[in-house]
């Protein structure tokens, strides 16, 4: 398979070097997408989630690969689609600062991914690209001055907000600083169409509880967890703040155990959820007890049942 599609648009494999010398010449790039391992890029042995932050930036690989990616950015002319998730090093804060200023006026769509301890863009660089109208970031680094930045009346109005919450991730990269209530008010002025998409994973309820702000207008809610217990008072907070946003509402969880959620309580708080939100389009469970009963008479009495037919 060709390595370009019509000449605009590349799928990399982050480090097959031999693919990827001949990029910098392409000036019609519009859509580059790159996907990095957790699990490569080492010399010697395997890298894990636990010391990511440890990277050896000095490596003769890493370093020419970031070369090549700074390249690419600064030949581009008219990028419109950017997305760099996972790939160890590769993007630094300093990236972006390479994007010629024509792709900064086209790009409608970035995605930044990493475990890094910093922030892959800063607001500067954010204030470049005024028309992105998508937008995908570790939660962490949606800080209160970014939120204002794309709240600002003279950007495109953003209309898709992608936004990763790791849990194991949270001690190098805290929540302190991260948007509040009065920014995320501020971007929905300004954004009346924005939907957010949060996963979040092997987060606390009391973490997520922080984050889950009423004026966030959340569509896609997805909980993964191997252990972590979701608490009956985070599916009320979910199913009342977002009652008129939600339309897929994913709750994964790997561990043997399988808890009921709806012990000692007169109704299955998953059950109200799916009858409140009336936008739900998709409904997952994995990993917690669900009664037949519950499923059989109370979501198939739901007003909402016509509407919500991938429920599980």
């Amino acid at each position: 398979m060709s390595l370009f599609k019509i000449s605009t648009e590349c799928f990399l494999f982050p480090f097959c070097l031999s693919n990827i010398v001949s990029l910098p010449s392409s000036r019609n790039l519009q859509k580059l997408s790159l996907y990095g391992d957790t699990c490569v890029l080492q010399q010697e042995g395997l890298l894990d989630s636990s010391n990511l932050h440890q990277i050896h930036q000095g490596d003769k690989k890493i370093n020419e690969i970031q070369q090549l990616f700074m390249e690419l950015l600064s030949n581009s002319r008219q990028l419109r689609w950017l997305s760099c998730s996972f790939m160890l090093g590769l993007v630094t804060p300093c990236s972006l600062a390479c994007l010629s200023n024509p792709s900064a006026e086209t790009l409608q769509h970035l995605s930044l991914l990493d475990h890094q301890l910093g922030p892959l863009i800063s607001p500067s660089e954010l204030d470049r690209l005024a028309n992105l109208n998508s937008l995908a970031l570790d939660f962490s680094d949606l800080t209160s001055e970014l939120c204002g930045l794309l709240a600002s009346p003279r950007r495109t109005p953003l209309h898709r907000l992608s936004l990763l919450l790791n849990g194991a991730a949270l001690e190098f990269k805290p929540l302190e600083g991260t948007a509040t209530e009065d920014d995320w008010k501020a971007l929905v002025r300004v954004s009346a169409n924005l939907r957010v998409y949060i996963m979040a994973l092997e987060v606390d309820s009391s973490e997520l509880l922080r984050v889950l702000k009423p004026s966030l207008p959340l569509e896609r809610l997805h909980l993964d967890s191997y252990s972590t217990l979701v608490t009956d008072a985070t599916l009320e907070l979910i199913s009342q703040q977002y009652n008129k946003t939600l339309t897929h509402f994913l709750l994964l969880r790997d561990d043997p155990d399988f808890p009921d959620l709806s012990v000692n309580r007169n109704e299955d708080p998953l059950v109200l959820l799916a009858w409140r939100c009336t936008q739900l389009a998709v409904l997952v469970i994995h990993g917690y007890t669900v009664w037949s009963h519950n499923l059989g008479g109370h979501l198939s009495a739901s007003r909402l049942q016509p509407s919500c037919p991938d429920c599980l």
